[in-house]
């Protein structure tokens, strides 16, 4: 009769529920799928969660650096160690299911082509997509040893970098190679303000960024040297002391890494300011040889060079990447004089650099030991 009222019920007992008791439910319980713990309520499961069962996002690591979201290209082909595989339990590439373990392998073989790579375990999903565009060797020799026909003739111009632009035209799958090479040097003549560059000063910061970028794929030692000379200059001596090849750049940025740590400066002498190969010094700016030249001296050295030091310091364009290099020792060589004016002057450097994120660490340190009779 469905819901229609047809008065039955209203002559008639109602038969078979007289002993029914009614009980509400039990309280509902949020259990967790990696234990035997429940929860009254879903926050308190999403806490237990993140506290006890905390779910590590899956990475693929090339030559220990994580591949991030963006497409990475591949200029220089990979060795199976070269790709390490972290916290995932499945892996596709390409869509294809592999064993994790075996990726590095299957990457390694890849020379012209896009691997879509989904790495995955119980908890999260990370996305790598990588464009291989391995050049050939013969075309990448090529590309340097072209550099190096510029680098003999130790003359850096408009017309010996168009002339290397033009020898390399020949190595076609190199041309990334010879562009991050040409860009960086197109970004010395116009940090120098070279007159015939046709290039205003402040364009050599794209310049640098844009060569860094475009040699980030190249494995080799020249494309080591350049991006670590640019991450030097701007103040990422991380950076710059592993890319650089043993001598004074590796020295000096590990000197001015340890000084951001809040370590005085170091006390033995290291290398000598003499110039060096016609291949560094090309690819060296003159600003940067002459930090590298006093970044040489132990503090015995600094303390003698304090005055010529505020004299670089002083030339050197306030604001600018290799102002704070030239801070942070003429800072150093002034604390190292018994002078109470040296202090005063060293303790005005400390001030203008604490409140940056970079220097506090060293500011509040000098700080601290120029408080100390």
């Amino acid at each position: 009769m469905g819901f229609w009222h047809t008065g039955y019920a209203e002559f008639h007992e109602p038969t078979g529920l007289g002993e029914y008791v009614y009980t509400p439910p039990p309280p509902v319980r949020y259990a967790c799928e990696h234990c035997a713990q429940s929860f009254s309520d879903l926050e308190a499961l999403r806490k237990h969660r993140f506290e006890q069962h905390p779910v590590r996002q899956p990475a693929l690591l090339l030559r220990g650096k994580p591949v991030g979201a963006l497409t990475q290209v591949l200029m220089t082909p990979l060795g199976p160690a070269d790709a390490l595989v972290e916290d995932a339990t499945a892996c596709l590439l390409n869509g294809e299911p592999i064993p994790p373990a075996r990726l590095g392998e299957q990457l390694a073989a890849m020379r012209h082509a896009f691997a879509d790579v989904v790495l995955s375990n119980q908890g999260a999903t990370t996305r790598c997509q990588l464009d291989f565009r391995v050049a050939d060797e013969g075309h990448l020799a090529g590309v340097e040893a072209a550099f190096l026909r510029l680098a003999r003739d130790r003359l850096l111009n408009i017309q010996s970098v168009s002339r290397f632009n033009e020898d390399c035209r020949a190595f076609a799958s190199a041309m990334p190679y010879c562009d991050g090479i040409s860009h960086y040097l197109y970004g010395v003549m116009a940090k120098e303000r070279s007159p015939d560059s046709g290039l205003k000063h402040e364009e050599y910061i794209q310049r640098f960024l844009r060569s860094s970028e475009e040699l980030s794929g190249f494995d080799r030692p020249l494309a080591r040297s350049v991006r670590s000379l640019v991450a030097f200059h701007f103040n990422q001596f991380d950076d710059a002391e592993c890319l650089a090849p043993e001598g004074a750049l590796r020295h000096a940025a590990g000197a001015f890494a340890g000084l951001l740590q809040g370590l005085p400066w170091h006390f033995d002498e290291a290398f000598s300011p003499a110039p060096g190969s016609a291949v560094e010094d090309l690819l060296t700016d003159q600003d940067t040889l002459q930090v590298l030249a006093d970044a040489s001296h132990g503090l015995v050295g600094l303390k003698a060079r304090a005055e010529e030091l505020l004299v670089h310091l002083r030339r050197a364009p306030a604001g600018g990447y290799d102002h704070m290099k030239r801070m942070l020792l003429a800072c150093e060589a002034l604390a190292a004089r018994d002078e109470a004016a040296w202090h005063a002057e060293a303790r005005k450097l400390a001030r203008a650099l604490a409140g940056k994120p970079d220097t506090s660490a060293w500011a509040n340190a000098m700080l601290e030991r120029l408080s100390t009779p």
